[in-house]
């Protein structure tokens, strides 16, 4: 019988995330996971600025920068009748290198998205992502990665869980005592349907074929300029065509019609139908996917936990789906520590669901409502490209319908704006709550959002700042935060107290002190004379009642 803390099912982008996150915090894990190498296939192509930052606390932003779409190339996206037709939009967004020069030339606005996160939208291959994820969480010791090990069943009383693994080359059966279970296996999760949790939202959506290929000449086979993402709208070529490096490596994303299965489709003569002549192309795979937008009713059943897209379903539009599952990961992750250490009660755990079931759903519904929209203009036939006055109306119409589309690229909203509203371990300041706007990132210190992000020097974030568990933000520059670390040491409180000096952080967390949770969302902020013991026993969960079973 192997005994260990935390048992995670599932080893993709979220599972990986998992481990990692527990590892960084020195909390022994099992991860298993059915395929022995990451899937080859890119699936998700963009990791959100909130991703990225976390990331960067274990050093993997820097793995991520040169695997993708280089980052001197320009950051378009283009809506198209068709690869060999008509440009009807396109969004210009700051490529890395871009981002880099303007925030240096200080003459941006400083409120403005490229000083909203020390990142924009990185894009790159969910694989590559994983096998980032995969070489760092090998590097940690407390950590026990198997690949090419699957979950089998499991059964929980009120201690744990009792888990039977199995290695897929043997068939080696091991029985695993843990604490606590994490299923991050995917849409399909075993853990999920052994909870029997039902998922609410809609579901069957669309269905998809992904054609993931090598073209070397894509690039002159078109008019178009260089674009991270393709939106083909005439209805036989409707779909995504995502690049994945300089514009030879491409994933075609296109919507089945009635009646057609993904095996019906001939991948070559799809991408040369899209691009209105042949090319050489080598086709390396081609997968099915099915659209939903499905949330769990419950995060947690016991000691057992559900992240990633065992606990969601998303379409991508929006690039929201892998994001929130690692969000979910680093909830958990600090969540798991402080009951495994003994500085939280048990009852902490309950505030996994209450949080991310939110997020979860709100985020589902986002990605949902741009699916419906840009569906809706991928309606049309070679109308698309009529060369008269009617074509040119339609045209004209469609373009002003997709500058308002934009959010299912520009998401940082959805990605830093987030909030926790209903928690009982943040502590509310009575301030006003800012829009939640897809598109805009209101900047804020609010108790239950995201600890904003600033630049202390050119190369210091203030998230740098952030210990792994509670830190304090002191701007009194009187050292008022000394009477907190001594109260949080004699209530066994891990807290690292920061003392700022900085007039522009100041003005942007607008308050003497600032309480920063271990995943780096403001639990409190206030005046230097606050009940600290109270505070630290609210946002711990120390005063907290336990749910009814």
């Amino acid at each position: 019988m192997i005994e260990i803390p935390v048992l995670i099912a599932g080893g993709a982008s979220v599972g990986l995330s998992m481990a990692a996150e527990l590892g960084w915090r020195k909390i022994p894990c099992l991860l298993v996971e059915q395929r022995r190498e990451v899937n080859p296939h890119p699936r998700a192509n963009a990791v959100g600025n909130r991703t990225m930052e976390y990331f960067r606390r274990w050093g993997v932003d820097q793995k991520l920068f040169n695997k993708g779409v280089p980052p001197d190339y320009p950051a378009d996206y283009y809506w198209v009748s068709s690869m060999h037709g008509r440009a009807l939009h396109r969004l210009s967004m700051l490529s890395y290198e871009q981002l880099v020069q303007a925030r240096n030339s200080g003459v941006a606005d400083p409120m403005a998205e490229m000083y909203w996160s020390p990142y924009l939208k990185t894009i790159v291959g969910q694989q590559h992502v994983e096998r980032a994820l995969k070489e760092y969480v090998q590097t940690l010791e407390c950590v026990d990665s198997r690949f090419g090990w699957a979950l089998r069943d499991f059964e929980q009383d009120a201690e744990g869980v009792t888990a039977q693994i199995e290695c897929l080359q043997t068939g080696k059966i091991e029985q695993v005592r843990s604490r606590y279970l994490v299923g991050c296996d995917g849409g399909r999760s075993l853990v999920r349907t052994r909870l029997n949790v039902p998922m609410s939202g809609r579901s069957n959506m669309a269905r998809f074929v992904s054609i993931y290929f090598r073209c070397p000449d894509f690039m002159e086979a078109h008019s178009f300029g260089h674009g991270n993402i393709y939106f083909p709208l005439r209805k036989e070529y409707s779909g995504f065509l995502l690049n994945w490096d300089g514009g030879t490596l491409w994933t075609y994303h296109l919507i089945l019609p009635e009646g057609k299965e993904w095996n019906d489709i001939d991948p070559s003569q799809a991408v040369w139908a899209l691009l209105g002549k042949e090319v050489p192309l080598e086709v390396i795979e081609v997968q099915p996917w099915t659209a939903h937008a499905l949330t769990v009713d419950q995060y947690r059943v016991g000691n057992v936990f559900l992240a990633g897209d065992a606990a969601h379903k998303f379409t991508p539009t929006g690039g929201l789906g892998m994001n929130t599952g690692v969000g979910d990961a680093i909830e958990l992750g600090w969540k798991l520590e402080a009951v495994i250490r003994g500085w939280a009660p048990p009852c902490l755990l309950d505030t996994y669901h209450i949080e991310r079931h939110p997020v979860g759903v709100r985020n589902t519904m986002e990605a949902a409502d741009n699916f419906d929209k840009l569906y809706s203009v991928m309606q049309y036939g070679p109308e698309l490209d009529a060369d008269d006055e009617h074509g040119e109306a339609l045209r004209k119409a469609l373009g002003e319908e997709l500058q308002r589309q934009e959010k299912i690229l520009a998401s940082s909203g959805v990605l830093l704006g987030y909030r926790y509203n209903a928690t009982p371990i943040c502590v509310p300041d009575g301030t006003p709550e800012p829009p939640d706007d897809p598109r805009r990132y209101v900047p804020t210190a609010r108790p239950g959002h995201r600890a904003p992000h600033i630049w202390l020097t050119p190369d210091t974030s203030i998230l740098d700042l952030f210990s792994p568990h509670f830190t304090l933000l002191d701007f009194t520059g009187r050292q008022a935060g000394r009477q907190w670390e001594k109260q949080a040491t004699s209530m066994g409180v891990p807290l690292t107290v920061r003392e700022i000096d900085h007039a522009g952080a100041k003005r942007l967390y607008d308050a003497e002190l600032v309480l920063v949770r271990p995943d780096m969302m403001v639990a409190w902020r206030g005046a230097s004379d606050a009940d600290a013991q109270g505070i630290l026993q609210t946002v711990t969960g120390r005063a907290m009642q336990p749910l009814a079973a």
